[in-house]
């Protein structure tokens, strides 16, 4: 019970950010299709964050053998593939016009400003890119919930996810919590800051 207790309360967490991502409004048939169909982008990140997303090399030694010269060197090439992976997959982002936009964003769904002419029920596909070494290029469908007007003629929605696989899902929870526990440090950092001045 504590358990649940627990997991509905981190699925409350909501935090706001910039994030490259696009949208585009789907139709119910192709929603219906793609619902059944994991995201050739999700598998690639997925698959990329399972090779070489973690430090892959850590426990190829045992721990005498740390400061080896081997161990460093396999530590090097752990870093220069992770950053070559960021680099290609921040490129592929590119190709397909991400563009940053302010988002509040949960384990359950995101709102944002969209230009797209969305209705109450209306389903979209939404490319998100995830700050993290690689970053996380997800595809995820959602159901337009909340449909407001936004200056520039956009529309600023509310949108519930439908998560294909656990994956898709463990990924983005994984995100949503990291950015709260950010958010978290960075406000008393501030206030810590901005504490009462102490007279001489």
């Amino acid at each position: 019970m504590i358990d649940n207790e627990n997991s509905n309360r981190r699925q409350d967490f909501r935090v706001d950010d910039l994030l490259p991502m696009l949208d585009k409004p789907v139709d119910k048939s192709t929603f219906e299709y793609e619902k059944k169909h994991i995201g050739i982008r999700s598998r690639q990140s997925s698959l990329l964050r399972n090779m070489v997303g973690n430090d892959i090399f850590s426990n190829a030694l045992p721990p005498e053998h740390d400061d080896s010269e081997t161990a460093r060197a396999l530590e090097a090439l752990d870093a220069k593939l992770n950053y070559l992976i960021g680099v290609n997959m921040l490129n592929d982002a590119n190709r397909n016009d991400l563009d940053e936009r302010a988002v509040n964003i949960s384990v359950t769904g995101i709102s944002f400003a969209s230009p797209q002419p969305y209705k109450l029920g209306d389903y979209t596909e939404i490319t998100l890119m995830l700050p993290a070494l690689p970053p996380m290029i997800m595809e995820l469908l959602g159901t337009v919930k909340r449909v407001d007007p936004a200056p520039r003629g956009q529309t600023y929605i509310g949108v519930n996810f439908h998560f294909r696989c656990d994956d898709e899902q463990e990924q983005l929870a994984r995100y949503v919590f990291r950015r709260h526990r950010e958010v978290i440090r960075m406000e008393v950092r501030d206030r810590e800051d901005t504490g009462p001045v102490l007279r001489q």
